[in-house]
């Protein structure tokens, strides 16, 4: 072969090399710019660098451990945060007996969920619940839920039992219903204060049911004005010391003014949210019932430590 030919063959197989060399650096550069441009990519890169940023330990948290009781784990500067604007609220919490305007006026949430959520029927019957998440962190088999109120709609019910699954809940109407199997188990009962018509308190079915050492998860209760006279009774003791007040973690509950324009049913209900304030409940939500807005409202409260309530930053 000549020394022309030679020169030539080297050439062709240096020049594919080069071109084969060059295009393997453009596709790894493109691949470079698309990856690093990536929408999805770009996200998926924020958030992870977020989720670290967040994370915190015990130490930083034990603030908002202490005062949510155990709820809540937060930067102590965010929890003082939080703390501060609750007490700003809840300055601005009393402010008329106006019956046309009271919940317009009167009794705002004070505290926020990141993770609150509705559970139950879309519209009347379903409840919000703060951060479900943390019962799930919890043995779901010592998990206690009272539903105070059904008129055979148990859409709250099965809602609560597809998140946590082994949930024990009890039922209660003065109608007479079955709890869909597996779901939950129905008494029939008037719920009051346990003086006036045949009613149950509380702590009668608490008594009743055995279950005077444990703490309430969830009590949603949905009485048509019977609220009154059971938070009454079970906040209010006419003896000190002759019954323990159960630590209730979320009540849930409708509120109904009743009819009429006098500004009674407005007093009481100052001092009914001046009862859950003292023994240690904040307000989360707060949503009108669009079927009588003026004098039914839904309100749901987490119960924190009493340290949370003192004034003192």
């Amino acid at each position: 072969m000549s020394s022309t030919t030679i020169h030539r063959s080297y050439s062709s197989f240096t020049s594919k090399t080069l071109i084969i060399f060059s295009s393997i650096i453009l596709g790894l550069t493109l691949y470079s710019t698309i990856t690093s441009n990536n929408p999805l990519t770009s996200n998926i890169n924020y958030f992870s660098s977020i989720k670290s940023s967040l994370q915190i330990n015990a130490t930083q948290c034990h603030l908002s451990m202490i005062e949510s009781d155990g709820w809540f784990c937060e930067k102590n500067s965010d929890w003082k945060r939080r703390k501060l604007l609750h007490h700003i609220q809840d300055k601005r919490n009393r402010v008329s007996d106006a019956r046309a305007v009271f919940f317009q006026n009167n009794w705002e949430p004070t505290i926020q969920c990141e993770f609150e959520r509705r559970l139950g029927n879309a519209g009347d019957g379903g409840k919000w619940i703060c951060d479900i998440h943390r019962f799930e962190e919890i043995d779901d088999a010592k998990l206690l839920i009272y539903s105070f109120g059904s008129n055979g709609d148990f859409s709250f019910e099965r809602a609560i039992k597809e998140q946590l699954s082994k949930a024990e809940i009890h039922t209660f109407d003065i109608g007479l219903f079955t709890c869909p199997e597996n779901v939950c188990i129905f008494h029939r009962a008037r719920l009051g204060n346990g003086k006036v018509d045949g009613s149950k308190s509380l702590q009668m079915v608490i008594n009743d049911l055995g279950h005077q050492k444990r703490p309430i998860h969830i009590l949603k209760v949905d009485i048509e004005g019977s609220e009154f006279d059971l938070f009454e009774d079970l906040f209010n003791f006419s003896i000190p010391n002759e019954r323990h007040i159960p630590y209730i973690r979320q009540i849930l509950f409708e509120i109904h003014l009743g009819g009429g324009t006098n500004e009674e049913p407005s007093q009481r209900t100052h001092k009914l949210f001046e009862l859950f304030r003292s023994n240690n409940y904040a307000i989360f939500h707060k949503e009108a019932n669009l079927f009588d807005p003026h004098n039914v409202f839904e309100y749901a409260l987490l119960r924190l430590n009493p340290a949370f309530f003192n004034s003192s930053l």
